[in-house]
């Protein structure tokens, strides 16, 4: 069975970046070109506090998703 990874709680990403280290790590690549999780950034004019939509491409099913959930601090994603 497939696993699936979902960032269903996208409201508590603090912008850490770990999940795509993660999943660079088991990739074997170095840097961010063609990363499958990709944090971005989004300022509010209301508020100076930034927030982030966590971007997840449907590739990331071949990878450990597991490590990918356990990796983050703010326990943001889901597996389904």
């Amino acid at each position: 069975m497939t696993k699936n990874i979902q960032a269903s709680r996208s409201q508590n990403c603090n912008g850490c970046e770990l999940c795509v280290l993660e999943t660079q790590r088991q990739a074997g690549k170095i840097g961010l070109e063609e990363a499958l999780i990709r944090i971005l950034k989004d300022f509010r004019m209301n508020s100076n506090k930034p927030t982030f939509s966590v971007d997840i491409d449907p590739r990331i099913e071949s990878q450990n998703v597991e490590k990918i959930k356990n990796i983050c601090p703010k326990d943001v994603f889901d597996i389904s």
